[in-house]
């Protein structure tokens, strides 16, 4: 792997997301609004508990896991219709030829994407949030070590989702409801509308078994302070077998998708 030709393709990636500003502060808009009512909502709901703590969560845990799961979500923004695209184009043949791992490359062009959107949308997101809601963020230099760590294996597996998810322009003329169905999936087993704790016991063998929370709800429950710092190195384990697991599937169907193509191509 070349890093920089790597780092190359995150650049620009980086500046071609730049150009669109006033989506930017549509995004910026978007995503404030989203914690805004999320947080008005789990007041609300506190207010009817009997008690002050909830599966674990207090008031400030859970207003704070609410602020910081959509920064995390926000910071994993990614184009995920980039190999779709290739296909429908025809451009994905000159993947074939190159001498670069078309996954990496993949990658480097979400990673630009996704640093555009840290530094637009999550940092001024967070911080309004800081000063307008009652959170609490533990400023531990191992937890937030803890946390990047968490946070880049989160990272790569959401990246290997959609990169799997777009694979499947191979085999289909329209992959939308995949993505969708997808979409749907993260956004609920990862814990992006309410953390796993409060899922009924019937559905958390089913999570368990699924990649979901090691991408989303580990690593914002580390950054508050929810998992004992003792338990955070069997998470990232985890992280880390399920990027093993998920680095094979994708090969397996990114090999699948040039025989195909190739067959089809004459």
């Amino acid at each position: 792997m070349n890093l920089k030709l790597f780092f190359k393709f995150v650049s620009i990636s980086f500046q071609k997301q730049v150009t669109y500003r006033f989506d930017c502060l549509v995004g910026i808009v978007n995503g404030f609004l989203y914690v805004f009512i999320f947080t008005s909502l789990w007041k609300a709901l506190y207010s009817q508990f009997d008690t002050t703590v909830h599966n674990g969560f207090t008031l400030t845990a859970i207003t704070t896991y609410a602020v910081l799961v959509m920064a995390v979500r926000i910071s994993f923004t990614m184009d995920d219709s980039i190999i779709y695209r290739k296909v429908m184009d025809g451009s994905i043949a000159m993947e074939l030829i190159r001498p670069t791992s078309f996954f990496f490359m993949n990658l480097a062009e979400n990673v630009g994407h996704s640093i555009f959107h840290i530094m637009a949308r999550t940092f001024p997101i967070v911080i309004i949030s800081i000063f307008l809601f009652d959170i609490s963020i533990p400023l531990e230099p191992v937890r937030l070590l803890a946390f990047l760590f968490s946070f880049l294996a989160g990272y790569i597996l959401v990246a290997m989702l959609n990169f799997a998810a777009g694979l499947l322009a191979f085999w289909f003329v329209e992959i939308f409801p995949f993505m969708l169905f997808k979409y749907a999936l993260f956004t609920f087993f990862a814990g992006g509308i309410v953390p796993i704790d409060f899922f009924p016991e019937f559905l958390k063998p089913l999570i368990n078994i699924l990649p979901f929370q090691y991408m989303l709800y580990f690593p914002t429950v580390i950054l508050t302070g929810r998992i004992p710092l003792a338990e955070v190195h069997s998470i990232i384990i985890s992280q880390l077998m399920w990027i093993l697991i998920m680095g094979v599937i994708c090969s397996l169907m990114w090999s699948a998708g040039k025989k195909k193509l190739v067959i089809q191509g004459g």
